[in-house]
């Protein structure tokens, strides 16, 4: 079951975030198989470094919702307190890479 996950960061909240990066990064070694994909998310006017940082995206494969719902309260960055707003769906994979059929 896929769920998407953005966690919003508290405005200000930089320096919790670069604390409890290397603990949220080992964190989520063992569910490496089960992250399709995620990342921080960045402002809109951001370049590449830490200090654009605003949160983070993911979509994790997990049982269920209680499964997802330990996953985050569970990562570091949770227990740090880094995020304002935490929203958690189910989603559905769609394709749609036909853009330019022949």
């Amino acid at each position: 079951m896929l769920f998407l996950i953005y966690r919003k960061d508290k405005p200000g909240s930089l320096p919790i975030r670069i604390a409890n990066y290397a603990a949220h990064l080992e964190y989520l070694g063992p569910y490496a198989a089960s992250i399709v994909v995620g990342g921080p998310t960045l402002g809109a006017g951001a370049g590449t470094g830490d200090e654009d940082m605003t949160g983070s995206f993911l979509i994790l494969d997990a049982e269920g919702w209680e499964e997802a719902e330990r996953f985050i309260a569970d990562d570091p960055f949770t227990k740090a307190g880094l995020f304002a707003t935490v929203i958690v769906d189910r989603w559905k994979h769609g394709k749609h890479n036909d853009v330019n059929p022949e």
